[in-house]
């Protein structure tokens, strides 16, 4: 199964789309990983993200807004 068609039936993405998803670094995503600082989950030794929850991640990190 490819990544996309895991993408569009679970909305999980590898460390590397969720990279590409918040338009950071891949090793970024790992510190924040390592940190746990950013919502994931282990399936095995691998780490996942889903969509919703990075949304969600996402809109609690906004500053300035009043």
């Amino acid at each position: 199964m490819s990544e996309l068609k895991i993408v569009e039936a679970g909305n999980l993405l590898t460390p590397q789309q969720a990279a590409d998803f918040l338009g950071i670094k891949l090793s970024t995503i790992y510190s924040l990983c390592m940190r746990k600082t950013i919502p994931f989950c282990k399936i095995g030794r691998l780490n996942r993200f889903r969509i919703q929850d990075l949304n969600k991640w996402i809109e609690s990190h906004i500053q300035g807004e009043a």
